[in-house]
């Protein structure tokens, strides 16, 4: 069973009286393959530049390590992207990798347990696009082109291919407030102000 974050709960059947067919969703969720583990597509369009597409489950206790390991194979100038759940994102301009994460670190708890929380690192040219894409569910998203190395990064991490691998937000989920379990943690309006003050973008 896949660690999920904190914020993340099966619901009771009760709870989501609006869904008539919670109780045969929940059966469902059962029998899925919610696991840790990656699946791979490779890209066939060739107006889009990258070789491959995953989705990878982990456990959430890992997550920001191995965003830290899948972002070697990022160049070593990036995009950051980030913003809350349904709504406009923010786009910085290009940084040092290093200087991203660095920013990104100090909001590393919100930034993988919070589930109104998203975020993209990403380096787009004419040639090739690298993207991880860090869900609000808090799965990853990734594109690129290296698949060998790809490969190696799973292999660290001891994740497998599972063809028909199943991802928290494909049923019904509720989602709690952080701060209902860290004291400490900045609401996500806040995290969004501040990582708008860091990367020096006004409004």
């Amino acid at each position: 069973m896949l660690e999920l974050p904190v914020t993340v709960r099966i619901p009771l059947a009760g709870e989501m009286p609006h869904r008539p067919d919670i109780e045969e969703l929940l059966l469902k969720r059962k029998k899925a393959a919610i696991t840790e583990g990656y699946k791979i597509t490779p890209n066939t369009t060739r107006q889009l530049s990258f070789a491959f597409q995953a989705e990878i489950n982990i456990n959430n206790s890992k997550l920001w390590r191995f965003v830290l390991a899948l972002a070697h194979l990022l160049p070593e100038e990036i995009c950051c992207e980030y913003g809350l759940s349904g709504e406009e994102t923010v786009t910085t301009a290009y940084f040092s990798k290093d200087m991203v994460l660095q920013k990104l670190a100090a909001y590393q708890t919100e930034l993988t347990q919070d589930c109104v929380l998203e975020f993209n690192l990403y380096a787009h040219t004419v040639n090739a696009l690298t993207e991880i894409n860090v869900t609000t569910l808090k799965y990853i998203r990734f594109s690129g082109s290296d698949k060998n190395a790809f490969l190696q990064c799973m292999q660290d991490f001891n994740l497998v291919e599972i063809p028909l691998l199943a991802f928290a937000d494909d049923y019904p989920k509720i989602v709690e407030p952080l701060r209902k379990f860290i004291a400490t943690a900045r609401r996500p309006e806040d995290v969004i102000w501040l990582l708008n003050r860091a990367f020096g973008i006004e409004g």
